[in-house]
């Protein structure tokens, strides 16, 4: 079996994904973006990979060179990892006998009256499409896609991969060593609901020293003027986009992603996870079918704020119940959301496919 990889800038499960494929007989070949800091394993493994950077949906560049690809290799597959992916490669196999497979990893965005979104999810040249989670795999049934398409694998993780930074590395942030810590890892859009974790957070500031690590780029206005309220801002600590946002985030007492709708399902939630950090969700999309209420986390209504400050109190107030339910968070990756299991149910599709 020979399958073409077209994945973009790609992501840390993807870049252990292709590697496993191989050594479990799969003849690859990866087209990505080779300087994206997920592949540098892959790369200082000497792992072959093709420069290829997918500048838009439409990119007579990547077309060219995914097609030239098809023509001189005998693919049985081509599996495009993310929407770019997936449009090119769908303009680039016209005419050449090969299962194509694409990837879905949001809700709420599809149209068919939206001409674009006939280049890819909706293109009836696509043989199978991964969905995230089962939400996303409920979503896209309700939009009419044939059911015996929509392949449903969880993007798997290992602990292995993430080591919690000392809870000294906080310090660098203005920290107090004995403060509550909430870590959030999230461009701020206003679907992502962090305004309303920091009016959780200012409905705790007298009765708890709660604090926020907030990692990612700030692209929502109502975060700054959230931010003006001097009796919360000294609680709430911006980074920007750092690589070592898992760590950062192990390094935290809890882990809060706060969305207000169409979550496929966070890696950043699992990351945390990983190193046994309880995560608090909204009851949105894949994330009620990733945290155990009341096992490994707590899952509130989304734009609660009232809930949400509860939720972060019950973990405030009792450290073993954190630890507890850290450790359950772990053990659920292993059991349910495993990387090994990605990998068989992958191989398991390109069976199926062809």
């Amino acid at each position: 079996m020979k399958v073409l990889l077209v994945a973009g800038v790609g992501e840390r499960p993807e870049a252990h994904l292709f590697p496993a494929l191989a050594a479990r007989g799969i003849q690859v070949d990866l087209l990505c973006d080779t300087s994206s800091p997920y592949f540098d394993p892959l790369r200082d493994s000497g792992f072959p990979m093709t420069h290829l950077k997918l500048k838009a949906r439409l990119d007579s560049n990547a077309i060219r060179t995914i097609r030239r690809m098809l023509k001189n290799n005998a693919y049985d597959i081509v599996h495009a990892f993310n929407g770019r992916a997936l449009s090119n490669s769908m303009l680039a196999s016209t005419g050449i006998p090969v299962k194509c497979i694409g990837y879905c990893g949001t809700m709420g965005h599809l149209n068919r009256w939206d001409p674009s979104a006939y280049l890819s999810i909706l293109n009836p040249r696509v043989d199978r499409i991964v969905c995230l989670s089962k939400a996303i795999r409920s979503y896209l049934l309700s939009k009419r896609l044939p059911d015996h398409r929509l392949v449903q694998i969880y993007k798997g993780h290992d602990p292995a991969w993430f080591t919690a930074a000392p809870r000294s590395a906080l310090k660098t942030f203005g920290i107090p060593d004995d403060a509550m810590v909430i870590g959030c890892t999230a461009n701020t859009r206003p679907i992502k609901g962090v305004p309303v974790l920091i009016d959780a957070i200012g409905r705790l500031a007298q009765e708890w020293p709660v604090h926020l690590l907030l990692v990612g780029q700030n692209k929502d206005g109502e975060l700054q003027r959230l931010l003006g309220n001097g009796a919360i801002a000294s609680r709430i600590h911006l980074t920007g986009f750092r690589m070592d946002a898992p760590e950062l985030m192990g390094a935290c007492d809890a882990f809060v992603m706060p969305t207000l709708r169409n979550e496929g399902l966070s890696k950043a939630v699992m990351e945390a996870m990983c190193m046994g950090v309880p995560a608090i969700v909204s009851a949105v999309g894949g994330m009620v079918e990733l945290v155990e209420n009341g096992r490994t986390g707590r899952i509130v209504h989304p734009g609660d704020p009232q809930a949400l400050a509860e939720a972060i109190r019950y973990y405030a107030k009792d450290k073993s119940l954190r630890e507890t339910h850290g450790r359950n968070g772990r053990e659920r990756i292993l059991s349910s959301f495993s990387f090994p299991v990605m990998v068989d149910q992958t191989i398991r599709m390109y069976e199926s496919v062809i």
